[in-house]
């Protein structure tokens, strides 16, 4: 007769093992140093000014990204301590008077007039469709 070999796990025989929940915390925070080390940098840099385009070349950029369906870089014609805000990916949803909406790819609607966009280009449709940002 053939003995039956039966192996349990520690966990099968209810063992709690607390060694990652240990470290977690510990991980934690120094992910989240990492991470406010990593934005204050961003913030610190200072975003180069694109050439301003007229108010016709903006039109035109933006007409063609809404029938095509392309997504944008808009860089803001706004100074905030001296420097410009970063380019603002987004999809051109359509106008209204003077209201230029634009979805972002977070999914807010958002809106503006073409008095405060310095710098429209079209951006590449595979890098709007990225996770990440």
């Amino acid at each position: 007769m053939e003995k039956k070999i039966i192996r349990l796990t520690p966990d099968q025989l209810g063992y709690k093992d607390r060694g990652k929940m240990k470290w977690l915390g510990l991980m934690l925070s120094d992910h989240t140093e990492a991470l406010s080390k990593m934005t204050k940098e961003e913030r610190l840099k200072e975003i180069e000014a694109k050439p301003q385009q007229s108010l016709v070349e903006i039109s035109e950029l933006l007409s063609q990204a809404y029938h095509t369906g392309h997504p944008v870089l808009i860089q803001a014609n706004i100074l905030q301590n001296g420097t410009y805000f970063k380019d603002v990916p987004c999809m051109v949803s359509g106008t209204f008077e003077e209201r230029i909406y634009l979805l972002l790819k977070d999914g807010r609607l958002v809106n503006t007039i073409l008095d405060d966009i310095r710098h429209v280009e079209l951006m590449n449709p595979m890098d709007w469709q990225k996770k990440s940002e």
